[in-house]
């Protein structure tokens, strides 16, 4: 069975896919964004051409790091503007980014953008990410001519947060970008709590989308990347907006929602991916119909993880945002990849279908 590999144009993590197999807050726009330049000379902020985001220089957050400023031939036509300059950190063992003004108890999505662009001359680095004391993502750049991101959705502890980035001996850490969003919303993430953050492993638009969706189509300015559909899917899309209902704990944009995949010549959607032994995983998929079904029409399919059923029976509803919510783990010790089935239940004539995925990986906090 062929395999198929998601390669987003912003690196984050690569999720693979196998074949047979606007919200309120827009009315106070960027309330609760702090949009982080890292490596930016000078004081003044500006308006990114792409999101309308407001970025501005880092020195206020840091004291610490030299600037550096990537050779033009790394950076291609759609590679953000915040990659063209980084702060990098030579000397100390710990620095850290410091971001005031938070509110403690409140959900946050923060994420930084890491862009080598052989600023150094070497081909790869390795250095760990911390959110605070808590270890968050241990970052292996070897390929210095894509962007690649983090991110995590945390609870604040306090009215500060610290983004430290640690020297482990192979190489000079560094940041091309910081941002930071608040989700004031108690429904939106609900598995993100005091003890657990989320990190973020892959988020995917399926269907026929021409970019990354991100601000100000998302609130929250999550990205979406775009997925190139394989030959044994179908794209297929919606004419009509997709709704999302009151307290909807995902909030995906309704130009997210409005593309999707299916089968092309069958009844089941497949996907997988590898996993980190002893971690807990949360996966997120959505889903809407499109049609309107007559009574003879019937879409219901059930969802397996590697064989096992974990959800019978259901049924996207019509132009309104629905969602499956799943966790999976493994035991210490064993290398696992969870596949997942989407399979058509024997009373339905048309087969599943998927319009997003998001996968993260549960970080317990200290």
């Amino acid at each position: 069975m062929a395999g198929y590999s998601c390669k987003p144009v912003h690196k984050m993590r690569s999720l693979i896919f196998l074949g047979f197999l606007a919200v309120a807050l827009q009315v106070n726009a960027q309330q609760g964004f702090v949009s982080i330049d890292c490596g930016m000379d000078g004081s003044t902020s500006y308006n990114d051409t792409v999101t309308g985001i407001t970025y501005e220089p880092d020195a206020k957050y840091i004291n610490s790091g030299v600037n550096y400023k990537i050779n033009k031939k790394y950076l291609q036509e759609d590679t953000p503007v915040q990659a063209e300059t980084l702060r990098s950190f030579p000397n100390g063992s710990r620095n850290c980014y410091t971001i005031n003004g938070i509110i403690q108890g409140d959900k946050y999505l923060i994420r930084g953008l890491f862009f080598h662009g052989n600023y150094d001359g070497l081909t790869s680095v390795v250095f760990e990410l911390h959110l605070g004391m808590n270890f968050w993502q241990l970052m292996n750049i070897t390929e210095p001519s894509y962007p690649f991101w983090e991110e995590i959705i945390t609870v604040a502890q306090n009215n500060s947060f610290s983004v430290c980035l640690v020297n482990i001996n192979s190489g000079t850490p560094f940041i091309s970008a910081l941002e930071l969003r608040h989700i004031g919303s108690t429904d939106v993430y609900k598995d993100v709590n005091q003890t657990n953050s989320l990190v973020l492993y892959a988020r995917v638009n399926m269907g026929d989308a021409a970019k990354d969706i991100r601000y100000p189509d998302d609130a929250y300015d999550r990205i979406w990347q775009l997925y190139i559909t394989p030959t044994v899917w179908a794209d297929i899309n919606s004419s009509q907006p997709i709704q999302t209902s009151p307290g909807d704990a995902f909030q995906v944009p309704a130009v997210v929602m409005a593309t999707a995949v299916t089968p092309a010549n069958d009844t089941y959607l497949k996907f997988y991916f590898g996993a980190d032994t002893g971690v807990v995983y949360y996966v997120y998929m959505h889903f809407a119909e499109f049609d309107a079904l007559s009574q003879t029409e019937n879409r219901m399919f059930d969802v397996l993880v590697n064989d096992e059923l974990k959800v019978s029976s259901f049924k996207p509803e019509y132009l309104l945002s629905t969602h499956i919510s799943l966790s999976v783990t493994s035991a210490l010790g064993t290398e696992v990849t969870y596949n997942f089935t989407l399979n058509s239940t024997s009373d339905s004539n048309l087969p599943p279908i998927l319009n997003a995925l998001e996968i993260y990986s549960v970080l317990p906090l200290q």
